[in-house]
Order: structure tokens, then sequence, then C-alpha cells
């Protein structure tokens, strides 16, 4: 085939774009080779690594609770009437048999001299029974009375005998009654808020009492713990008293002994609910206040501990990284037991693996990893 100019002209342009567009290419190819010769291949990750290791660690728990009386007392009267004293301020301290109240004791008084006078009465003859029953035993003798007459002369004076019992009986029920109208402190503490006061009618089936009185040293904390620490709690009870430490609201801490442990674990809730006793001389701790717990339930033998950034959370649960012979992070999931002084108890591993505690951020499961020069030699 012949090509006139114009032809041939367009063929040799388009050859020359073609070869100018395959070196191109090549050069492209050429500098990219020669920037990947250049640079440098992405370092691993420097990684903080620390030895978990298992260890006898002494288990606290933290609970909350309220402060509660180790002994509260409502007092009641037991008869009725007026009160004509009150011999203390609410608020006060008293001390045990300490007079807090008086009643109008005036027919109770009056029941107990009609009661003493019956006795008398009725003593009287007693003793003159005993008399004429000795006189007849006597005449009888001298066949001036039957054998019957003595019988119904002893009957008589067996009656009276028990009639004398009885009253005797009114009697001391009479005093008991008087010695009621005074009232005083069933044991040493602090008083309440006052229901009544001198004129008030004092009535043994109201609802309120008419004072209540709470023993305030020792004093006592109402808390609750899970059913799962029972086991320990009372193994730990049963080797000695079991010590619970309260932060006072003076940044002062405060230790006590477990001091009740209820006999039932709560379904509902699935807790046990617990007492403990503190020493309260300096009024730190009153009736009904909110405080904080840490208790002291034994020891948990070959426990690990974890910083709690070492311990992350994924799709199928808890898990840290360890390090293998190669420096390569694995996972290995774990259980997360308890909080404990800041620190994450878990379980799961054995003790002596190599456990990621810093820079976590972006490290996958097989990554090479650098250790940092921070890390604990026994780590490295």
């Amino acid at each position: 085939m012949v090509l006139n100019k114009s032809s041939m002209w367009r063929v040799i342009v388009a050859g020359g774009a073609a070869v100018l567009v395959a070196a191109l290419v090549q050069i492209t190819i050429s500098g990219r080779k020669s920037y990947a010769a250049r640079s440098p291949a992405t370092p691993p990750p420097v990684v903080s690594v620390m030895r978990a290791e298992a260890r006898d660690l002494p288990v606290k728990v933290a609970a909350h609770g309220h402060v509660v009386p180790v002994n509260q007392v409502d007092v009641r009267p037991q008869v009725g009437g007026t009160v004509r004293g009150v011999h203390f301020h609410e608020g006060d301290e008293v001390k045990a048999g300490q007079l807090l109240f008086t009643i109008d004791a005036s027919d109770v008084s009056a029941q107990l001299e009609r009661a003493r006078a019956s006795a008398a009465q009725i003593e009287a003859q007693v003793e003159e029974a005993e008399r004429d029953l000795a006189r007849i035993k006597q005449l009888a003798k001298l066949h001036y009375y039957s054998t019957s007459a003595v019988d119904t002369s002893a009957s008589k004076l067996d009656s009276l005998k028990a009639q004398y019992k009885a009253v005797l009986a009114e009697v001391a029920s009479s005093r008991l009654q008087v010695e009621r109208t005074h009232i005083t402190a069933p044991m040493a503490g602090l008083t309440g808020a006052l229901a009544v006061h001198p004129g008030s009618l004092a009535q043994t089936t109201a609802a309120s009492p008419l004072v209540t009185v709470v023993q305030i040293d020792p004093i006592g904390v109402e808390f609750s713990l899970p059913e799962s620490q029972l086991a320990l709690l009372l193994a730990a009870r049963a080797a000695g008293k079991v010590r619970i430490d309260l932060q006072l609201p003076n940044g002062k801490q405060l230790s006590g002994n477990l001091a009740f442990v209820n006999n039932t674990v709560n379904p509902d809730s699935g807790t046990i609910t617990l007492k403990a006793s503190f020493p309260n001389s300096t009024r730190s701790l009153w009736p009904g206040a909110y405080v904080e717990l840490n208790v002291d339930v034994g020891v948990s033998p070959g426990a690990i501990v974890l910083p709690p950034q070492a311990v992350l959370e994924g799709p199928q649960g808890r898990f840290v990284y360890v390090l293998d012979g190669d420096n390569k992070a694995q996972v290995r999931q774990v259980e997360l037991l308890r909080m404990q002084d800041q620190m994450a108890v878990v379980g799961g591993l054995n003790g002596g693996e190599r456990v990621v505690s810093e820079g976590l951020l972006g490290l996958k499961p097989g990554s090479p990893v650098r250790i940092a020069a921070g890390s604990a030699k026994d780590a490295q």
C-alpha cells in the first residue's frame, strides 16, 4: 500500500507518542522502586511490658452502709397517767438507772394501800385461826371436841393462808405499779426527741415512745456484700476478727470489727447483710449517716494484679496482650475479678506472662513490638 505524505506523518506522530508514553511509565516505575528502596520500613510500636506475678493478695472489698446504734431502746410507760415530771433534756446523754419521767401515782398508790389493808386483815384472821386450831386440838385430847371439829378448824386455817398469799401477791403487784410511775433509763446512751412534756397523758397503748435512747459508743454500721464473698468472709471470721476500715468525714480512718453476719442470703439481691462495730468516743459517727467501708475478707492465693489500662474490652469479653518468644503481641482472654487499690485483679493468667501495660493503641494480634527501655528488666 502506498501512503501519501499526510498519512505517513500521522503514523510517525502516533509512534512517537507511544514511545513517549512508554518512556514515562518506565521512568515512573523506576522512580517508585528507587523511592521504595530509599524509604525505611515502619518500625514496630514501642510498648511497656510487665511480668504477671502470682501472689497471695489480701482481699479488700469496698462497701457502703449506714450507721446504726448497737443498742436502741424505745422508752414506753407501763402504767397510764399524767406526766408529772421530765428529769432530763432531749438530746442529753443519760446513765443506766437515771430517772427520766415521773407519772402521777395517785391511782396505783391507792390500790397499794387497799391491798396492804386487805393483807393486814387476812393476816389477823390467819393468826386467830391458828390460835383456834391449837385450842381445839388441846380440847380434843380431853374429848371436848371431836376429830371432825379439828379437821374443820384446820381447813379454815388453810383457806385463810391461801387468801393471805393471794393478797400478798396483790400487794407486790400494786407496789410494782407504783415503782413503774418512776421511769428510769434502761441503759447508758443518748436521748432523742421528747414525745411528752409535764402535763401530757402517758398511755401504754400510744404509738410513739416517750423517748428513744441509743447507745452511741461503740456504734455499728450496717452494710451488705455479694454472696460470692461469703465463703471468704466466713473463713476469715473463723480464723480471727475481720477488720473493717471506715473513712471519716475529716479524712481520718477508723478501724472496727465485724460484729454480725445475717443467717440468710437475700435471694432477690444476692447479698448478705452484715454489721460492724466501731469505737465512737469522739462522736464522729452518728446514727443514720452514710459511710464507705473497706472490708478485709481474707487472702486470695495466687492472685494476678495488673494495671487497669492493661485490661481491654473486646467482642468476646475482656482480654490482655501477652508477648510471645518473638516479641509479638498475642491476645489472652481474662476475667476481671475485682478492682482493688486502683489495680485490676484478673483470672485467666498463670503468672510469668509478659503483659503489655502501655502502648496498646493500634496494637493488633501478631504485631511485633519493641519493649520500652523503662520496662522492668525481668519483662525483657
